[in-house]
């Protein structure tokens, strides 16, 4: 009886390292696929996991639940904005940014209630259709004089609205699917403003298309040397393979610190810049219900370079 406990024990242990494995060393694996929005849910089970080894004393499930939980912690803390604390404030050539889904809204009082917010500089609408087309500028102009549309009848549409002038706006394509990239001088630094979507990983199909769009955002974000800010729809968890892959290569870094684990509903609009400048504050948007619908990001550029500029 004895030898089969242990036994028990060895296999629960064998498949959570099998599991954690697989979650942080193996992401391009379909197994892996299934689950992978849920690891902050498995991290949770873990630690569970490894609380109930303490109580009944089963060293086993003690130390390979805690050890698997800290490993799969980093995993998930290098992939999401690493610093511990927000940075402390600069003096000026800050930049708020927010991005939305308007497919996620149905009260047009949530927009007039961002809107409001004066320290919203810039504002990205995913699904930019005709009717919001002809609702969103009677409602934002007087507050952001300055803005770029590409209407559209799908999911394709897009705007981005800012209080700051707006240089040398236009569409660019990743596979066919259209999106906007504008500049904007804020200070001494022009900021490069990219609105992104991005097929969604669905099927073997879809996972490709979304892999090669990614691959072509690689080389045009490598193309040119740039302060950017890239936010939207990239429609996969930012620590995915392909998100965690397209920021190795191109040195951007997340805004986003945490997920919550309240939801089973992983957050796929994010919004990633480069190191030159800082993110101070970030936080999601919801509804009056609660219900989520966008991304909000505050930046500067960093202390240090401001520095360099004055030498």
């Amino acid at each position: 009886m004895r030898r089969l406990y242990k036994t028990g024990n060895i296999f629960v242990a064998a498949m959570i390292i099998l599991a954690t494995v697989l979650a942080i060393f193996l992401p391009v694996i379909d197994l892996n696929e299934h689950f992978q929005d849920y690891l902050v849910h498995f991290l949770i089970f873990l630690i569970f996991s490894g609380l109930m080894g303490l109580v009944i004393n089963n060293k086993i499930v003690l130390y390979t639940s805690f050890s698997c939980a800290a490993a799969l912690a980093i995993f998930l803390k290098n992939a999401s904005n690493a610093e511990l604390k927000n940075p402390k404030l600069n003096e000026k050539d800050k930049i708020t940014v927010v991005h939305l889904n308007m497919s996620l809204i149905s009260d047009i009082a949530t927009v007039q209630n961002i809107i409001r917010d004066s320290t919203i500089d810039v504002i990205s609408f995913q699904e930019y259709t005709p009717d919001w087309a002809n609702i969103i500028p009677l409602i934002i102009s007087s507050n952001f004089p300055y803005a770029y549309e590409d209407v559209r009848m799908d999911l394709f549409g897009k705007s981005i609205f800012s209080r700051i002038p707006i240089q040398n706006p236009k569409v660019i394509e990743f596979l066919g699917i259209p999106n906007i990239e504008l500049q904007m001088e804020v200070g001494e630094e022009i900021f490069t403003i990219l609105s992104l979507y991005l097929t969604p990983a669905l099927d073997n199909r879809s996972k490709g298309v979304a892999k090669r769009q990614i691959e072509e955002l690689n080389k045009y974000c490598l193309s040119e040397k740039k302060t950017r800010i890239i936010m939207g729809e990239f429609n996969q968890v930012y620590w995915s393979h392909d998100i965690i892959t397209f920021r190795t290569k191109t040195g951007l870094l997340n805004s986003r610190r945490n997920v919550s684990p309240n939801t089973f509903k992983m957050p796929y609009n994010h919004i990633f810049y480069t190191s030159n400048v800082e993110c101070y504050y970030f936080d999601e948007i919801r509804d009056d219900s609660g219900e989520y619908v966008g991304s909000k990001s505050s930046f500067q550029l960093k202390s240090d370079k401001r520095k360099k500029r004055k030498s």
